[in-house]
């Protein structure tokens, strides 16, 4: 467990290695985490780590997303998650 974030953070896992899995600890910052988390954040991985994980992530909440897109000044469209249309489940079909 990173030792510089709240331990609520990361409640469900024992270990987690602050540089092999950046981008998991990352959003659990974005959608969880305070200022003091989102500082330590910034410190430890930089403005474009965490952005990248912002426009790239599906594990982001929607109001975190928007809310970390607008804290940047990201552009809006690259922001919203776009859902393939062509995968569908064989529920549907018939």
């Amino acid at each position: 467990m990173p030792n510089s974030f709240k331990k609520t953070l990361f409640w469900d896992v024992e270990q987690v290695d602050e540089k092999a899995n950046s981008k998991f600890i990352i959003e659990r910052v974005l959608n969880f985490g305070d200022e003091n988390d989102f500082q330590q954040a910034l410190k430890l991985y930089g403005n474009q780590e965490i952005i990248n994980v912002i426009l790239e992530s599906r594990n982001l909440n929607k109001k975190s997303r928007v809310f970390w897109c607008q804290y940047f000044n990201l552009d809006p469209n690259k922001c919203s998650i776009r859902q393939s249309t062509t995968k569908q489940s064989l529920f549907w079909k018939r």
